[in-house]
């Protein structure tokens, strides 16, 4: 039997969001065009209008921590792919390696929808194509770190092409029916990843309660050296330590929030650690990182004198980088007093540290300072 392949791979792979309605900013892909039509886009959700749209021969990218393009983000952007493909008919396997997520439909069937942060994962789905010409679209966006993707499909029984193979990390994982890791736990056991969302349920019914309880999850991680940053997804409290250093420390009772701590690390092994504790209500734990090929940053320059803000919004968001596109991080509340690290080029984002080593971009609008802005150095983000 003659078997038919074609294989391609993106790094980042933006594809149309196809409701029926055109979007304005969509290129309308030809049925005798076998190239891609790509638009991409500075934020995470393909939304106004594109940074850079182009037309590519073949999806076979990977930037790691770089940008697709001129005018786009290396971290914190998104793309959406169309084209037409003309197969034989019969079965086929769509196998797609994404970090971080990704949607992938053919003739407007969602076949795979991983629309998640995440390292490179393996995805595939199997459908039936007739004869004639078939619409492929893919949507993608990547958070921060290396962005990967990875698209194939391959007719009959033709194994896809094999996954590049991905570090499997095994978590010890320790609970307590208590709120203070105390005691001998209840259960412990092996876990692929620390990434759960329990709600109001318990980790282990009958054996752990639903509130009122705690966990450790600890690891050892072999690393090449470089900067990291680590991000944490928590309700309630957690801390989590890396290389027996304190990154993040917020150990309270919360709704879900993120909280980012950014380290470098010599390489080798490493050792992280995570304790979360629930206390009432809903339950959430995530652990990610990600990595750079930096050298070890440069210290900061120091702050203006004891420079201080006050905030002055009912509820202001305080943001990964100084604009409305970055994703939010937390809150602040009217009253609050954060120490001020700098500013953006324009004076308009303040860079704050709240409580629990918390920082963070907010808008300056919102925040009465004791210095001038331009008084603030100019801070990374």
């Amino acid at each position: 039997m003659l078997k038919h392949s074609r294989f391609f791979i993106v790094g980042l792979v933006l594809t149309w969001a196809l409701t029926g309605t055109a979007l304005a900013q969509d290129i309308t892909p030809q049925h005798t065009d076998p190239s891609w039509q790509v638009a991409y886009w500075n934020n995470m959700n393909l939304s106004g209008p594109p940074a850079l749209q182009r037309t590519d021969t073949n999806l076979d990218f990977n930037w790691g921590t770089g940008s697709p393009g001129s005018g786009v983000n290396s971290d914190q952007f998104s793309a959406r792919w169309t084209r037409y493909i003309d197969v034989p008919p019969g079965n086929y396997t769509i196998t797609v390696v994404a970090d971080d997520g990704v949607r992938l439909w053919i003739d407007e069937q969602l076949l795979i929808d991983q629309w998640r942060e995440q390292s490179a994962t393996t995805y595939s789905a199997q459908t039936y194509l007739g004869s004639g010409h078939h619409l492929v679209r893919v949507e993608y966006f990547d958070r921060f770190g290396d962005a990967v993707i990875r698209v194939s499909y391959n007719q009959g029984s033709q194994p896809p092409p094999p996954p590049q193979p991905q570090p499997i990390y095994n978590w010890r994982g320790e609970y307590f029916n208590n709120k203070s890791l105390s005691g001998p736990p209840v259960v412990v056991r092996d876990e692929p990843r620390v990434d759960f969302s329990w709600g109001g349920g318990s980790p282990a019914p009958g054996v752990i309660d639903a509130d009122g309880f705690s966990a450790r999850w600890s690891q050892s991680l072999n690393l090449p050296p470089g900067n990291y940053r680590f991000t944490i997804t928590v309700d309630d409290g957690a801390r989590l330590f890396v290389n027996g250093h304190l990154l993040i420390d917020a150990w309270k009772d919360q709704s879900p929030r993120n909280y980012v701590g950014d380290i470098y690390l010599p390489g080798g092994s490493i050792t992280v650690q995570m304790e979360y504790y629930e206390n009432t209500g809903g339950a959430v734990a995530r652990l990610a990182w990600n990595s750079g090929s930096q050298p070890p940053p440069s210290p900061p320059p120091p702050p203006a004198t004891d420079a201080y803000g006050l905030v002055t919004a009912y509820k202001l968001n305080v943001r990964s980088g100084p604009s409305l596109y970055y994703p939010v991080m937390g809150w602040l509340y009217r009253g609050e007093q954060v120490r001020l690290l700098g500013r953006n080029y324009a004076g308009t984002w303040f860079k704050v540290e709240a409580g629990y080593n918390f920082r963070g971009w907010v808008n300056a609008y919102y925040v009465r300072s004791n210095v001038p802005p331009y008084n603030l150095p100019i801070a990374e983000y």
